[in-house]
Parts: structure tokens; sequence; C-alpha cells
């Protein structure tokens, strides 16, 4: 069991200060703080846009029960949607989700909603 620790801390340590760049977000270290602290012990890195297929949807109060998909590779789509400058904006930002289980993200975007502590 001694000896599995000690290969796995060895190709962990081989993998420190290396870099990884996405087009458009920038480039990440595997180097502490993102990485080998007690926070995040192991070491990685984030994956890429095309592979978390981050999704912007746009609930407003002229659309309260219906999103609009917007991207920001395709700034079309925001000048046709209801998003306004001169309006709060609020983003809510809620990690990842398992399959489609997304209806509490959904009410939270109704009028009325408020977060939960």
């Amino acid at each position: 069991m001694f000896g599995i620790w000690i290969a796995a801390l060895f190709l962990l340590d081989t993998a420190k200060g290396r870099d990884v760049c996405y087009q458009r977000v920038g480039c990440f270290s595997n180097n502490p703080p993102w990485t080998g602290t007690l926070q995040r012990p192991l070491l990685g890195f984030p994956s890429s846009p095309e592979r978390v297929k981050t999704t912007f949807l746009l609930y407003t109060r002229d659309n309260p029960n219906r999103y609009q998909e917007i991207s920001v590779i395709k700034p079309s789509t925001i000048k046709a949607s209801n998003f306004r400058t001169n309006r709060t904006t609020r983003f809510l930002l809620h990690g990842y989700s398992i399959g489609n289980d997304i209806v509490w993200l959904i009410d939270m975007c109704k009028p009325g909603m408020t977060a939960r502590p």
C-alpha cells in the first residue's frame, strides 16, 4: 500500500508546473494556489470550454417564463435578446448540474423569487 502512495505522489509531482491554455479564457497553471493546497489537493487543470459547454440563459421581466440563450461567441444572440445594459443584471452561478435537474435554477429566475441561504 505504501508503494502505491509513493508512486501516486511521484506521478503527481511530475505534473507540477505545467500550464494549459484555452482560446478566449486564457491559461491555467497547476501550481498553487490552484492545486496542491489543502483546499485543492489534487493536481489538475480545468476542463476545456468545449467539454464544459457552459450556457448562458437570459431571463428578464420581458421574458420571465422562457429563457433566451445568449453566447459570447455569437454576439448577435445578445443583440437579439432582451438584455439591456441600462437594467440591473444578476448572474446566478450554480456550479454544475447532473443531467437536467435544474428546476430549482429555473424557479430562482421567476419573478418574486429570492435567493435562499
